[in-house]
């Protein structure tokens, strides 16, 4: 599926990318929350960093998994591990304790390629007015297939304009392969975002946000009877079935979120937007718009910021 999008200047796009340096940010989180135990910890901290982040909506994305975590059967329709996501985010936010707390919408029900016309579910459409609403540029975190947002953009192209999507897909561009399961999930959606010229930091898994590695005894050492956001990620962390003796766990999905908190905890480079091939291998036509891919992140940075906040509650 494809989308004509209106083309912006190299000034207007990179402005676009940019992130305020001061004050509240809008945003809003597309996540496939149940999925993984990662995803907890991205909309919690963006939550509890209320200072900085005006988290106003989350989306629950699809997903399909055949080994997801080790209490529940494997996910083979997109529209079930939508609803377990949805349902997911509703049990993060019970158990953060702020006073605002961001509105949440069901999303999409099938994937990109499994359509012939843009699904328009309460999640797009609500994507599409809050970007036409907001006053600057609506900071997009994708932390999942990016079904949602490709639908959004497919729909209503002209949002291009009014949004910066920090999509956390693929792997590293010198890695063998771009298997990478948000990027897998939806092939379709992926290549729309990365096609589209929609201003987009992409950060990579392997070989870039891996770094982001922390262990179950950690998480429960730092967390385990503290606030009652604390205690239920404390109590999460096991449950993914391939975390075993001495293994660590990558808390991916806050490398988007850290981003909007400190940009300089990033080390990052300007390029041309990959080509995503049919072999799940890049491609690079240097013609094409330019995109902002992080090269390098400050993991202890992100780990003190988040146990603190999560510590507090």
């Amino acid at each position: 599926m494809k989308a004509e999008f209106s083309p912006m200047t190299l000034t207007e796009r990179m402005a676009k990318m940019d992130v305020p340096a001061t004050g509240k940010i809008p945003t809003v989180i597309d996540s496939d929350t149940f999925n993984e135990i990662d995803d907890q910890f991205a909309i919690a901290w963006a939550m509890l960093r209320s200072d900085r982040i005006d988290l106003q909506a989350i989306y629950a994305a699809p997903f399909t998994n055949s080994m997801f975590n080790d209490t529940h059967e494997a996910v083979s329709d997109p529209n079930v591990g939508m609803t377990l996501s949805y349902e997911e985010i509703e049990r993060v936010i019970d158990r953060v304790k702020v006073d605002k707390k961001p509105d949440i919408f069901k999303g999409s029900t099938q994937y990109v390629y499994q359509c012939s016309s843009p699904e328009r579910s309460a999640a797009v459409d609500d994507l599409i007015a809050r970007a036409h609403a907001c006053e600057g540029i609506l900071q997009v975190i994708s932390i999942g297939a990016p079904t949602n947002i490709a639908h959004a953009l497919i729909a209503d192209p002209s949002i291009i304009n009014k949004i910066h999507v920090l999509w956390l897909g693929g792997h590293s561009f010198d890695w063998p392969n771009t298997e990478e399961f948000n990027l897998l999930q939806d092939k379709d959606a992926s290549r729309v975002l990365l096609d589209s010229g929609v201003a987009l930091t992409l950060f990579p898994c392997m070989g870039v946000t891996n770094t982001l590695a922390t262990s179950v005894p950690e998480l429960q050492h730092y967390l385990a009877g503290t606030s009652e956001i604390g205690d239920y990620l404390a109590q999460e962390a096991p449950k993914c079935p391939w975390i075993g003796f001495a293994n660590r766990k990558v808390i991916w999905d806050i490398a988007p979120v850290g981003y909007l908190l400190d940009a300089n905890w990033y080390t990052e480079t300007f390029m041309a937007s990959p080509v995503l091939n049919d072999n799940l291998t890049w491609s690079f036509d240097s013609r094409r718009h330019p995109i902002r891919v992080i090269k390098f992140i400050e993991r202890d940075n992100l780990f003190i910021d988040l146990f603190s906040r999560l510590i507090e509650g």
